[in-house]
């Protein structure tokens, strides 16, 4: 078995090298930059000019597409909404272009996001074959499943995993969400009833594997832990365990639509709600069903 991952140097990327290599599987990465880092093959791939090293496919009988501009990053301005966008359906239509048409190739397993299904108030977990939103990140999370269909109608068992809100250290979204904690001024966002799909990263780490190795897994499959929470459980779940105090009130809605834009706050003011059981019904057992336990192992020293 040997896999190439996209995004490979990214939050997820690196921690499922690790993970790969642990249990002696061959891993190479498609990169901006050709080399070798911490004994990892890079081969370079460049989606704005349609660029793939041949030789990136050689052995190859998996892939895993991880590749995207994190979502939160940057203010979403004209340019950076378009790298977001191209950053994920262009490199994986790149894909769908160059994939190898033989049978030693496997599966293609991308990346997707619970953004699919648009924010919204709602509290009942969704389903995969829930109504699909019309925002911004929802319209791209639409475009970028239809590109990796592209690689599907190639006879290539294809699996989207819909990823939610990854809990890991030292970096991703939990640095930013406890930073005020932290920092004593600590509170729920907006209402503080939105809900919150979010994941371990070695649950979510443990899907993808299980991606490769069950080949009966196709198709759509939301990467979330099957206990989601409101923003409001959350920080107080947080604060508890950095035995922090809540002391001031919920932030504004109208405040973060000036900080971060009506569009982006839209993100944060509202939730989605996204349900685990298709996976657990393929057999997956999370190690962190639950916040608090996610949240201690992550968090205490």
């Amino acid at each position: 078995m040997k896999i190439l991952i996209t995004g490979g140097s990214g939050l997820v990327g690196s921690h499922l090298t690790q993970m790969l290599k642990n249990k002696g599987i061959e891993v190479a990465w498609l990169s901006r930059r050709a080399g070798i880092r911490n004994g990892i093959v890079s081969y370079k791939w460049d989606y704005t000019t349609s660029y793939i090293d041949p030789k990136a496919f050689e052995g190859v009988t998996h892939v895993i597409h991880l590749a995207g501009a994190g979502v939160f990053e940057k203010r979403w301005i004209a340019p950076y909404k378009k790298e977001i966008y191209d950053s994920r359906i262009e490199t994986t239509k790149l894909l769908a272009k160059h994939l190898p048409d033989t049978p030693l190739l496997q599966a293609f397993i991308s990346c997707s996001a619970i953004g699919i299904y648009g924010n919204s108030f709602q509290t009942i977990p969704l389903k995969e074959d829930a109504a699909k939103g019309k925002d911004f990140l929802a319209r791209t999370t639409i475009d970028w499943e239809a590109a990796a269909d592209l690689i599907e109608k190639k006879n290539i068992r294809t699996v989207k995993i819909r990823v939610g809100i990854v809990l890991a250290k030292p970096s991703g979204a939990l640095p930013t969400m406890i930073k005020p904690i932290k920092l004593n001024i600590g509170s729920p966002l907006a209402s503080g009833e939105q809900i919150i799909s979010w994941i371990h990263i070695e649950d979510l780490c443990n899907i993808f594997i299980k991606a490769v190795e069950d080949s009966s897994m196709s198709g759509a499959y939301n990467g979330v832990a099957p206990n989601p929470v409101s923003n409001k459980i959350f920080t107080r779940t947080a604060a508890e365990i950095l035995d922090k105090p809540l002391l001031l009130p919920n932030v504004p809605a109208f405040a973060l639509n000036i900080i971060l834009g009506k569009e982006k706050a839209c993100s944060v003011v509202q939730g989605i709600p996204a349900s685990s059981a298709k996976i657990q019904a393929q057999g997956f057992s999370f190690k962190y069903p639950e916040l608090k336990a996610a949240l201690t192992d992550l968090l205490k020293p």
